[in-house]
């Protein structure tokens, strides 16, 4: 058996065990992010922080971040009235202040989006299939409270961009073909 491979590049390292009965049915708890009672402090430890507009969802990412994914398709364009720009990362490598107050959406059977429940804000997109995407989050770039070091990185989703707008600079494009080859089963050996 192959080991699956996530389409950003992202192992499947984990096997857990268990499920968290709250927020994240289904989500093994070693793909959960760690949880603090106290608001994460911009720049807090150094490392990237961010969070919603009222201040209820704090977070801070403990590894490096610097890959931004502008994503094209339908979902995202009214998830965010435009252009969804997104960083991605495992649950595991951020810690959350105010995990009570983000509320799932699951809008298909791979993604559940979460929001602020007090002010609305996309924070982060909660991949569940296929399996190497479990524990993977899309995390808005819009909830960072800084951007610097990071860079466009690749569109997705790219024949479904609107023709209203186009982004500069030298990075790689996915067309919704491309994307759906990569989250499909791998073939079966005959």
């Amino acid at each position: 058996m192959s080991e699956a491979k996530c389409p950003f590049g992202f192992g499947a390292e984990s096997a857990g065990r268990g499920t968290h009965a709250g927020f994240a049915p289904a989500m093994e708890r070693d793909l959960l992010p760690e949880l603090q009672r106290e608001p994460i402090a911009e720049g807090e430890g150094g490392d990237p922080t961010g969070r919603c507009l009222c201040g209820a969802v704090s977070f801070r990412v403990t590894k490096p971040v610097e890959k931004i994914f502008a994503n094209h398709d339908a979902t995202s364009r009214r998830w965010t009235g435009g252009i969804a720009l997104t960083v991605m990362i495992r649950a595991t490598s951020m810690i959350f202040s105010g995990w009570g107050n983000i509320v799932q959406y699951p809008t298909n059977d791979r993604d559940r989006h979460c929001f602020c429940r007090a002010c609305g804000t996309n924070i982060f997109v909660r991949h569940v299939e296929p399996a190497a995407m479990n524990g993977m989050l899309s995390v808005s770039a819009g909830a960072f409270d800084s951007l610097d070091g990071m860079k466009l990185t690749a569109e997705t989703y790219i024949d479904c961009k609107p023709g209203i707008y186009n982004l500069a600079g030298d990075h790689r494009t996915l067309t919704e073909a491309e994307i759906e080859a990569m989250y499909a089963p791998p073939a079966a050996a005959e």
